[in-house]
């Protein structure tokens, strides 16, 4: 078991609204009342937020206070799904927004294998859910990732399955992973897989990112390719009042042609940056920045940072 105080029991347990203006108030607490912040004001990310945006001072050191208060939120949502009921469960999903709705619908009934690419932002774990339940009903979802469960991701994914939304995580580390991955899709499951991953996660690409050269992990081709699918890009903001799903062009790939290839590659860096752009303060990845550019120092590839909650 997960073990949690009363009080972050309590305020995981109230409804969406409140349990998140709970937490706003208490960061905002801990930002103004001196001998509180106790290092955790920070995030520590302002310097390579000014560089990288082009930002004022005071902007990056606002959007860095902003992704501490992001970060809380995460950890909140999750703890959330464990301690709500599955009634409450369910009514949090009215909180969950979907403006292009009639784009994943329209994906979604061509009779094609659909593969959701997301970034790490917001707390997707119940906007997931919540895609499920309003357009992919009586199908599962499943999110590729590359690493080990944690414990709180194996008891999260049992409480929205219990709530009536099949979801979980299918581990591709191995290439049989891989071609099970293949297989679901093509009978039908919803197959989720990251998009801002950097190259050591799997085939690299060459590419810029915010103006620098980069290289991402592309296996959205090959997985798109392989299944016969349509690529949905997708990104989850979260604000106190709720989740947006935030939904991109959708594209189909063909074949493994070089040109193909940099179409691709170029379409999921245009995604990735509107996405950041959209709310900077939300990307889980900042810390990790210097693994995807080109000119960056050598990183010490430490693949569990910067992964809060589901990360794949």
């Amino acid at each position: 078991m997960i073990e949690v105080t009363r009080k972050q029991a309590f305020v995981a347990g109230l409804p969406l609204p409140a349990r998140r203006r709970v937490l706003r108030a208490s960061w905002r607490a801990r930002r103004i009342l001196p001998g509180t912040l106790q290092g955790s004001g920070r995030m520590g990310i302002d310097t390579v937020l000014e560089r990288t945006l082009r930002v004022s001072r005071a902007e990056s050191l606002r959007l860095d206070a902003e992704a501490v208060f992001s970060d809380n939120l995460v950890e909140l949502e999750w703890l959330a799904l464990l301690n709500r009921s599955h009634d409450d469960i369910r009514d949090d999903l009215r909180h969950v927004r979907i403006p292009d709705q009639g784009l994943i619908e329209r994906v979604a009934a061509s009779g094609r294998p659909v593969i959701l690419a997301p970034l790490h932002m917001g707390c997707f774990a119940l906007p997931f859910a919540g895609l499920i339940h309003a357009v992919f009903r009586g199908r599962r979802m499943l999110i590729l990732r590359a690493r080990e469960d944690h414990a709180i991701d194996t008891q999260v994914m049992q409480r929205i399955n219990e709530a009536g939304v099949e979801m979980r995580f299918l581990n591709v580390r191995h290439k049989q992973d891989f071609i099970d991955a293949i297989r679901f899709a093509r009978s039908g499951s919803v197959i989720v897989s990251f998009l801002d991953l950097p190259a050591s996660y799997g085939v690299a690409a060459d590419t810029t990112l915010f103006g620098r050269p980069a290289r991402l992990a592309m296996g959205i081709d090959g997985l798109a390719r392989l299944t016969e699918g349509t690529v949905l890009p997708l990104c989850v903001t979260s604000d106190v009042q709720g989740d947006t799903v935030h939904v991109g062009q959708p594209f189909e790939v063909a074949d493994n042609s070089v040109e193909t290839k940099r179409r691709v590659t170029e379409d999921v860096r245009r995604h990735i940056e509107a996405s950041v752009l959209r709310a900077p303060q939300q990307w889980y990845m900042w810390p990790r920045l210097d693994e995807f550019l080109s000119d960056a120092p050598d990183p010490v590839h430490d693949r569990s940072a910067g992964e809060s909650g589901a990360a794949a």
